[in-house]
């Protein structure tokens, strides 16, 4: 985790952002467990330097063409449509557990990327996206003058 230094303002503002992602992930988990969900398909890792972020993302029986990815100042979505298996007629499904359908997940990163530069990479099922930090949100180095 990283640790920064906030002004009062910015600090009750992400205050109140992380309270609304906690409710948010508190009630999908109800009602995932309850009506069942893609909402955490598909998985991801997500890495954090200071100049930039790498997703990884796992999408196992896709095809590059069937994944959109956006990004928009710090929000990256990945969006795709994963086609359910043909079965033979008479074929009883007993279990369930591979997801086939549409999916969006959608990320907040810690800091807006430099949308023009975002590298994207997929090999055997796994996507991983470069996402670099704009030049005006890295952190600048100040020099103190003397006298």
């Amino acid at each position: 985790m990283l640790f920064r230094i906030l002004d009062p303002q910015t600090k009750a503002n992400q205050f109140w952002r992380d309270f609304d992602r906690l409710n948010d992930e508190l009630t999908r988990s109800i009602l995932d467990s309850q009506f069942g969900s893609s909402s955490n398909f598909p998985p991801v890792n997500v890495y954090t330097k200071e100049d930039e972020a790498l997703v990884t993302c796992l999408l196992p029986g896709l095809e590059p063409d069937q994944i959109e990815i956006n990004v928009k100042d710090n929000l990256l979505s990945i969006h795709g449509k994963k086609k359910s298996e043909e079965l033979a007629e008479g074929t009883e499904v007993l279990r369930r557990e591979i997801f086939n359908g549409e999916f969006r997940r959608t990320l907040e990163l810690p800091f807006r990327v430099d949308s023009e530069h975002v590298l994207a990479k997929f090999t055997n099922g796994i996507l991983n996206i470069h996402l670099p930090r704009r030049e005006e949100d890295k952190p600048k180095k100040v020099s103190i003058s003397i006298g």
